[in-house]
């Protein structure tokens, strides 16, 4: 559930992704095909899934708020936080990757990166604005609530960016805020269960899509996952300066220790996470090993 819960909190920052998240704390393959085989095996994959969706709920309800306002005060120092959150959990994704990259490896690397990079360039396409929105409009936010599930089933591709680049953000934001509010009700019911079949539909298309590329292509769907993620990284900073990356009313200097400061912290608590949980898994399957020679 608290693995869910930093889910939660990437998917509501532009620029970060859920799936990127997954794949740091390790939960990435298990996720894709307990998602994938969600039907095959109903029971089991559910109570898998449960205590992730319950925790991505909770991130993303917790959060949003305090985000918000750390991004108006600090975003320079709360956005090195979370890139050395997610660089602390490169080595074993590359320990994943398997050894030396050959050359498509390495395509697949920098077509990947390329991509994560090229999406911050894409010019916002829609103006939003839902009060007097019709059928087509409606469609055309499921089609986008489609592409947005990308960013918790794709490492490195960030759904609200997404959300953003085709002008749906802020009316999903605010459809939120409203419903909680008892505000423009039922306007935002429709708006938020457009949105939502958009996501159930991308959801599981792209949870296909990837487990059959992880099986077919494991290595060099590992490498393309590192240059969607090293791409990522520029996106994250690119589109905060866009706005404002340095707060004007706090000494830069002092925006600049604690940005290092915060990065190293993010960086090693990610890797330490991992390095315990990996040494944690090995001894769990060096148990079972020994149970089974024990039996036989």
């Amino acid at each position: 559930m608290i693995k869910g819960f930093v889910m939660g909190v990437a998917v509501i920052i532009p620029g970060f992704s859920g799936g990127t998240i997954a794949v740091v704390l390790g939960i990435y393959n298990g996720f894709i095909d307990a998602i994938a085989g969600l039907f095959k095996n109903f029971k089991k994959n559910f109570f898998y899934l449960l205590p992730f969706v319950l925790g991505i709920m909770i991130g993303v309800v917790a959060l949003i708020v305090p985000i918000r306002l750390g991004f108006d005060f600090i975003p320079l120092p709360l956005i090195c936080l979370f890139v050395g959150l997610m660089l602390g959990g490169m080595p074993p994704i590359l320990r994943d990757a398997g050894g030396k990259p050959g050359p498509w490896h390495i395509v697949a690397l920098v077509i990947a990166c390329a991509f994560a990079v090229g999406i911050c360039f894409i010019p916002v396409i829609g103006n939003g604005g839902m009060e007097d929105a019709g059928f087509p409009v409606y469609l055309a936010l499921s089609g986008v609530g489609a592409l947005a599930a990308a960013g918790c089933i794709v490492p490195g591709i960030s759904g609200s960016m997404i959300a953003m680049i085709f002008g749906f953000y802020d009316d999903v934001i605010k459809a939120g805020n409203d419903l909680i509010t008892f505000n423009n009700f039922w306007q935002s019911v429709l708006v938020l269960l457009a949105f939502g079949i958009g996501i159930i539909v991308g959801f599981f298309t792209i949870a296909f899509v990837m487990r059959a590329l992880l099986r077919k292509f494991p290595k060099g769907t590992y490498y393309a996952i590192i240059g969607f993620i090293l791409g990522s990284v520029f996106s994250i900073y690119y589109k905060q300066a866009q706005t404002m990356l340095i707060n004007p009313e706090l000494p830069v200097p002092l925006q600049v220790v604690l940005a290092v400061t915060l990065f190293a912290v993010g960086f090693a608590a990610t890797f330490t996470f991992c390095m315990v949980s990996a040494k944690k898994e090995r001894e769990i399957k060096e148990k079972e090993k020994a149970s089974v020679e024990a039996v036989d």
